[in-house]
């Protein structure tokens, strides 16, 4: 554990851990570019654990991180289980995908899935009064990969955006986190205006 962790703190994402932190926090839109072996995948849903961890609110924190491909999702939540010295679906980190699901605990979580599981989940949520609950709880939502802009991915950019919308009407803020190693800033500016910094 001490060997991985002296990995993670080389990674070029510390170095930027705080002003990302303070962007996240006070924007409901992060929009964050890096390159390829920064870190970013595995270690910001971390940091944002980490830090509300930090604060006492580690509970009330519950991190969704959608990756655009079922194997992407397993393996990342699998390598932050063991940065983080748990077995993946037994603790914070779980994942889950089509036709397989290792969930992580309920309160102070991170849940890495496909971007297709994600579009199920809200429309349950949508559809269902009692499933509603579980996405209410959700506190951020990581877009991974997002340049690759699918039908899946820009379906979600347009729900998400609905979510947005509908969780400020309540009073219940969420933050959404868009990251690439390729990513057209001014186009995902745009579609959420007055939203990120």
């Amino acid at each position: 554990l001490e060997s991985i962790r002296n990995t993670r703190a080389l990674l070029p994402v510390f170095t930027k851990s705080e002003e990302l932190l303070t962007h996240i926090d006070e924007h409901d839109v992060t929009i964050c570019m890096a390159a390829t072996g920064s870190g970013k995948t595995t270690q910001i849903p971390q940091l944002i654990l980490d830090r509300w961890i930090e604060r006492g609110d580690g509970a009330k924190c519950n991190i969704i991180c959608t990756q655009p491909r079922r194997i992407a999702a397993i393996s990342v939540a699998e390598r932050v289980a063991k940065e983080r010295g748990e077995t993946c679906g037994r603790g914070t980190v779980g994942y889950q995908v089509r036709f397989e699901s290792k969930p992580a605990e309920e309160h102070g979580s991170i849940t890495f899935c496909t971007t297709g599981v994600f579009l199920r989940k809200m429309q349950s949520a949508l559809q269902e009064a009692n499933s509603r609950g579980n996405m209410d709880d959700v506190t951020h939502i990581i877009v991974d990969e997002v340049h690759e802009r699918d039908v899946d991915i820009d379906l979600m950019l347009v729900v998400l955006k609905r979510l947005l919308g509908e969780r400020r009407a309540q009073r219940k803020p969420i933050k959404i986190v868009l990251m690439s190693a390729t990513i057209d800033s001014t186009l995902f500016r745009k579609y959420f205006p007055d939203e990120q910094g």
